[in-house]
């Protein structure tokens, strides 16, 4: 079967080892195993990560199942090679490129799920963090004042990363997908206010053309100073939830727990004092 484009092999998280099986120098019919294991994230040797639906290796290639072969005369005898490692099935495949002697790859058979786990494991570390931005900024918040909150734009974009497995009725691709869905704040007030604020989307950034009396869906009014703090801060955080989907290029699809990220802040809360006379 052809495939098309590959990025690197996901091994270790790290993806500085390689976990194929390769052909010992002395032997060509010998296949040496130098599999590492199952890693971190349930990231797997043999899966390939790449950048979208129609991955395949970078090479004109061609894969194909592996067939027993005996020490000496390199005849076939139709059986795939098979082993187990840590509960997990592998399957020794054949990888032909243009110009490149044949090489070996133990391949992880296992369903889309797996193989959408070890995409997502790599999707995460693409998330970033949603430092928040505010108006009036943390450290000049006033009491029943509304404190507009949001995310860039930027942070508020989907992550997606595709992994896939050769098999006998080609490619199995899983693109997993995170995306950003609910944005919260905890004003860090505790008792004295009226608990975390949740929108759905990254927020309005303010600006002076809108003012100060236009209200936000993302807005938060704090009713006490943070002068109630020793450090006179209130010790706040700005958090994203993460919707975990994934999606096979067979049309199965499914969903993950939700990933949440946050940065912490440090609100500055006074009161404004005003002298009534008559």
């Amino acid at each position: 079967m052809k495939l098309s484009r590959v990025l690197l092999t996901a091994v270790f998280l790290t993806c500085i080892l390689s976990n194929s099986a390769i052909a010992s120098n002395d032997n060509s019919n010998q296949v040496r195993d130098i599999f590492g294991t199952v890693v971190d994230r349930t990231i797997i040797a043999g899966i390939m990560i790449g950048d979208n639906e129609t991955t395949g290796d970078s090479e004109d290639c061609d894969w194909a199942e592996s067939a027993v072969r005996d020490s000496g005369r390199g005849q076939t005898f139709g059986n795939e090679v098979e082993k187990t490692i840590d509960s997990i099935s592998f399957r020794l495949y054949d990888r032909k490129c243009s110009g490149q002697n044949t090489s070996y790859h133990w391949i992880a058979t296992v369903g889309p799920e797996t193989i959408a786990r070890s995409a997502a494991s790599i999707a995460y570390d693409l998330i970033p963090a949603p430092f928040g931005d505010f108006a009036p900024p943390a450290r000049q918040g006033l009491i029943n004042i509304g404190t507009w909150f949001w995310v860039s734009a930027f942070v508020w974009q989907p992550k997606s990363v595709t992994a896939w497995v050769p098999s006998p009725i080609g490619p199995i691709v899983v693109t997993t997908t995170a995306t950003p869905y609910k944005l919260i704040f905890d004003p860090g007030d505790g008792v004295f206010g009226s608990g975390k604020k949740t929108c759905t989307g990254p927020g309005l950034k303010w600006n002076s053309v809108i003012g100060d009396n236009v209200p936000s869906p993302c807005m938060y009014t704090y009713r006490h100073s943070s002068a109630i703090k020793p450090n006179g801060l209130f010790a706040a955080s700005t958090s994203i939830v993460w919707r975990i989907t994934w999606r096979t290029n067979q049309g199965v699809s499914g969903v993950m727990p939700d990933v949440t990220t946050s940065s912490s802040h440090q609100m500055r809360i006074r009161e404004f004092q005003a002298l009534v006379t008559s």
